[in-house]
């Protein structure tokens, strides 16, 4: 998922927080009921975020030097992405034993094919297997077809509705989890992201007369929610579950709404506790599992933890390894210049 600091670009850390909010809120108050499908659309939202981002920074990599550097990005994703995920999965398999059958499926980033046999505290890792099946793939795609990439990216598009109706039409026991969970299920949402930075311009050239007004930014996510919550269908029934191969129409109003936010620039989404959530956004999501999940806690106890834990795993683990993966990118880069 991607966490980045939003510093550069306004509204995207206040939009991390409100997103990872609604998850820990979902988990906390329901299953796939509004709260938890709110939760599941929420995660979406990271989705499309990572698709452009990602997206805005290989293109502006390519547009400065003239190439993508994949060792390069791939070093920044792993030192920004492993040790908290690394750290978070260990702690957990020495707390719970009953995970550790899971361990294969959660270190090597494929929980998303596997959640019928992952433990709850491990679950919320599908996510971060779809990311980092796009940060392995999507980059790749860039370096070798750069001029075709929108091309790629509705491909993409196509392929996961096609992926879904194909699941949804034989459906078996693992439906559900293979159309909304899987990377082949899911990839049209990061690529919505992809599409909105690809298209940024044209977009900012057509739709720049909804930035000015407040109805549209609030009817956006709303039309959003409840496209959505028509096509999140139960998987008892494969008529309804193959309504998901509609789904696409919900990242593209996210990736909308995306390009609304940051063109207002909303005091909401602009603020010093917007700022801070968002900078924790991934160790809050990382962490939240346990805590969410356990109904013996109280909603305060919960979230104290929550946030005791965050807030330690970001010091200790998060803030230092991004420190060590600049340092050695300056390294790295200062020797190239010497050669």
């Amino acid at each position: 998922m991607e966490f980045t600091s939003a510093s550069r670009i306004p509204s995207l850390d206040g939009l991390r927080a409100m997103a990872v909010l609604l998850v820990i809120g979902g988990h906390l108050w329901g299953g796939l009921g509004a709260p938890g499908f709110t939760a599941a659309l929420a995660v979406h939202v990271f989705f499309v975020l990572s698709g452009y981002l990602i997206t805005r920074l290989l293109q502006q990599e390519r547009q400065r030097s003239g190439r993508i550097d994949l060792l390069a990005f791939y070093r920044r994703r792993c030192f920004r992405i492993f040790p908290a995920a690394f750290a978070y999965i260990l702690i957990i398999a020495m707390l719970v034993p009953s995970s550790r059958a899971a361990l294969p499926y959660a270190a090597t980033y494929t929980v998303s094919y596997h959640l019928f046999n992952t433990p709850v505290v491990l679950w919320h890792l599908w996510s971060l297997s779809v990311e980092e099946q796009f940060y392995l793939l999507w980059p790749l795609a860039l370096v070798l077809g750069f001029r075709r990439r929108a091309s790629i990216a509705w491909v993409a598009m196509i392929a996961a509705a096609a992926f879904r109706l194909t699941i949804a039409l034989n459906a078996g026991p693992h439906a559900f989890s293979y159309v909304h969970y899987s990377f082949p299920g899911t990839m049209d949402s990061i690529a919505a992201g992809c599409l909105l930075a690809i298209y940024e311009s044209q977009v900012r050239e057509r739709f720049c007369w909804m930035v000015d007004s407040p109805a549209i930014v609030v009817a956006v996510p709303l039309t959003a929610w409840i496209v959505a919550g028509a096509f999140w269908a139960d998987s008892s029934n494969a008529i309804s579950l193959s309504l998901s191969v509609f789904w696409g129409a919900v990242p593209l109003l996210i990736a909308l709404l995306i390009f609304l936010l940051i063109e207002r620039q909303d005091r909401i989404f602009n603020n010093r506790v917007a700022y801070t959530i968002g900078v924790l956004s991934y160790s809050l999501y990382l962490w939240q599992q346990p805590f969410t999940e356990d109904r013996s806690l109280s909603t305060i106890q919960a979230m104290l933890m929550l946030s005791g834990c965050a807030v330690a795993s970001y010091i200790l683990v998060e803030k230092p390894m991004l420190r060590l993966g600049k340092s050695l990118q300056v390294h790295l880069e200062a020797g190239e210049l010497a050669k």
